[in-house]
């Protein structure tokens, strides 16, 4: 069985963190004036299927891939932090191309490990062994909304392109536990 299918999928934290997600999509969608029907036609051209309808119920969720974040990036031909350019430009499967993205952003924090980010995640209410965290990591299987979780305890640049740093810290400071 691969590591795919064997991960413990992380639940991210309801509410602000799907509507930061639902967010970052709308706000490259709005910038490029790319409506849901063009999005439609434009990821047919890269090889992905989706309706109308499923693109506007998983913007509206804020329930999604990061796969899927990544996927709209491209054909919206939205900015992304310089980073991120070698998972973009690549030739990957879009999970290794997600996979690829978040060890990128990682590789800025070297003192960072599973055990350290797991931590870090607890300060803001969300709870994720280190290994569950390594294996979506790996596989590309994580959320958009755990990418901001990670983005909001770690400080990944380039997350200003999508959404306001102050909207990020608010997500975090509502799901930390008073100290």
């Amino acid at each position: 069985m691969s590591t795919r299918n064997q991960a413990k999928f992380i639940e991210p934290v309801a509410g602000p963190w799907e509507k930061l997600s639902s967010r970052a999509i709308r706000v490259m969608l709005t910038r490029r004036d790319v409506s849901y029907a063009q999005l439609v036609e434009a990821l047919a051209r890269i090889g992905i299927s989706e309706s109308e309808r499923s693109i506007e119920g998983k913007v509206h969720r804020g329930s999604f891939r990061h796969t899927f974040f990544l996927q709209v990036l491209k054909v919206s031909c939205s900015s992304y932090p310089e980073q991120w350019d070698h998972a973009l430009q690549g030739e990957m499967e879009w999970e290794d191309r997600a996979s690829a993205l978040f060890r990128a952003e990682l590789s800025l924090q070297p003192w960072l490990d599973w055990v350290k980010l797991s931590r870090r995640l607890e300060e803001i209410g969300v709870y994720a062994e280190p290994e569950s965290l390594r294996v979506q990591v790996d596989d590309g299987s994580f959320s958009t909304a755990l990418f901001l979780q990670c983005a909001a305890v770690c400080r990944f640049a380039g997350v200003h392109l999508f959404l306001d740093p102050l909207d990020l810290k608010e997500a975090a400071l509502a799901g930390a536990s008073p100290t």
